[in-house]
């Protein structure tokens, strides 16, 4: 059944869905129950999640090692991380699939399930529950797509902004479509996400956090409401999430040991889930060169600018597990070749012990987006009961990420911009290497990076305020209509 649904999905990408679903084969079979759609809904709206942006931030910097053995890494990434405008051809290694095609082809299994959901037999608590899931699933991808190749939302008018062609069902008739507006998109991702959390809610069906379920809706609705500056909103849906899940997994519980290689633990740990919410493995799935995801050693390693945020201390501190901040080491892999060399080199950024690639949704992120709600508020009314609140969120967090020995100062800062300030680094040291977090905060904030490739290379100027990929040229060659950024 299961290598037949995966066929159909296939299928349907070259012709329409409903001619194909009224045809019957003898290779095929037909489906006809809502766990059949289930079944899609696993194998092509979840998938794996491609579009790293870590090689545009500031997350990853060059080592400018001249070696042979990394020549072929180095040709294919330097057009992405030198923000070349023609990043996505052929020259530029063609890495559009991950950013564009495969964001749209998870979309596309979302709207076949939406499409034919009421068609199947089956429970009904399962079939709205996939409903909302699907609802929910394809709200994460266009979330993930406005904000890779429209303006920030709160950096430009996103009434008149384009954002990404919103399409919105399963058929596939050759129709141009163009893009809509940053606000149109975002107000589609919000309907979704609220139309999903409801029927979550509704609909409860029992599953593992590595599918979606109403506290992913909701965490998402922070977000999303968070970007769009809504603070009271990002904070009412921080608060119906940390009502029901408020654990932070304590680093502390974690051993040292400065042989990994792969993480002995971290916060997606399946093992120690203490604040997962939803997660995903990166790696699966869909063949892809792993240097865009892995940040593997050679000529892009994990940047100084995010290693220098750690409150640390010296790399001998760290081979004596000495340690302050606990995520310096736990989000962080050292390869065993790299010890010694320019002291605290990381490899890559791992959070899933030796499954590093696991990403998703964590309470952690809903404790910074309260933070950063409560002390936009405070910036903007003066009340200090929400600069307080900030605070003590901040503090419960540091509490269970740094070193019992060595714990956090307790945090006590009263000027509103410096308190703001602080929430960008903390979100930075926190959230680093996960979903794009931090291309979308230097998008937010029209903040700047430096990328260094050769030290006697030219330098180049680019406007930061936008921060958007360009569109790449195959897809603006199949549809004439669409407009580059």
């Amino acid at each position: 059944m299961k290598k037949n649904i995966y066929l159909l999905i296939i299928l349907l990408s070259l012709v329409g869905c409903k001619d194909f679903l009224e045809e019957t084969s003898q290779d095929l079979v037909r489906p006809s129950q809502v766990t059949d759609l289930e079944q899609i809904l696993l194998g092509d709206g979840y998938g794996s999640p491609y579009y790293s942006t870590t090689i545009f931030t500031d997350e990853q910097a060059s080592t400018n090692l001249d070696d042979e053995s990394f020549q072929s890494t180095y040709d294919e990434l330097k057009w992405l991380y030198t923000w070349n405008k023609d990043m996505f051809t052929d020259a530029g290694a063609g890495y559009f699939h991950c950013f564009w095609e495969m964001p749209y082809r998870r979309i596309l299994g979302c709207n076949l399930v939406l499409d034919y959901l009421d068609e199947m037999a089956g429970k009904e608590v399962l079939r709205e529950s996939l409903r909302g899931e699907a609802l929910v699933l394809r709200a994460w991808n266009y979330f993930h797509l406005v904000n890779m190749f429209g303006i920030a939302y709160s950096q430009g008018n996103p009434s008149t902004d384009l954002g990404v062609p919103l399409k919105l069902d399963a058929t596939v008739n050759g129709d141009f479509y163009t893009r809509n507006t940053v606000a149109e998109v975002y107000a589609r991702i919000e309907k979704d996400l609220l139309d999903g959390n409801r029927l979550l809610m509704e609909n409860r069906y029992e599953r593992t956090f590595y599918r979606i379920d109403h506290l992913a809706a909701k965490a998402m609705l922070s977000r999303v409401y968070l970007y769009m500056e809504n603070w009271d909103k990002a904070l009412a849906y921080a608060d119906s999430v940390l009502i029901l899940k408020s654990d932070l997994l304590d680093l502390n519980n974690f051993s040292m040991d400065v042989y990994n290689t792969s993480g002995t633990g971290s916060v997606y740990l399946a093992t120690a889930p203490d604040e997962i919410i939803w997660a995903r493995n990166y790696l699966t799935g869909y063949s892809l060169s792993s240097s865009v995801i892995a940040w593997v050693i050679g000529p892009f390693v994990v940047s100084q600018e995010l290693i220098g945020r750690y409150e640390q201390g010296a790399f001998a501190d760290i081979s004596a597990k000495r340690v302050r901040d606990l995520r310096a080491f736990f989000y962080f892999t050292f390869g065993m070749d790299i010890w010694g060399f320019q002291g605290d080199m990381r490899e890559s950024i791992a959070k899933g012990g030796s499954s590093s690639y696991i990403q998703g949704i964590r309470t952690a992120e809903l404790y910074l987006n309260r933070a950063e709600a409560y002390t936009q508020k405070f910036l903007k009314e003066g009340n200090d009961a929400y600069r307080n609140q900030a605070l003590t969120d901040l503090n419960k967090l540091r509490k269970y990420r740094f070193n019992k020995e060595f714990p956090a100062d307790e945090l006590n800062i009263t000027d509103g911009q410096e308190l703001l300030e602080f929430i960008i680094d903390e979100r930075f040291r926190e959230l680093c290497g996960e979903t794009n977090h931090r291309w979308c905060d230097l998008r937010r904030y029209g903040l700047t990076v430096t990328h260094v490739l050769k030290p006697e290379g030219q330098t180049y100027s680019q406007d930061m305020r936008h921060y958007v990929l360009p569109i790449p040229e195959l897809v603006l060659e199949q549809n004439p209509y669409l407009v580059q950024n």
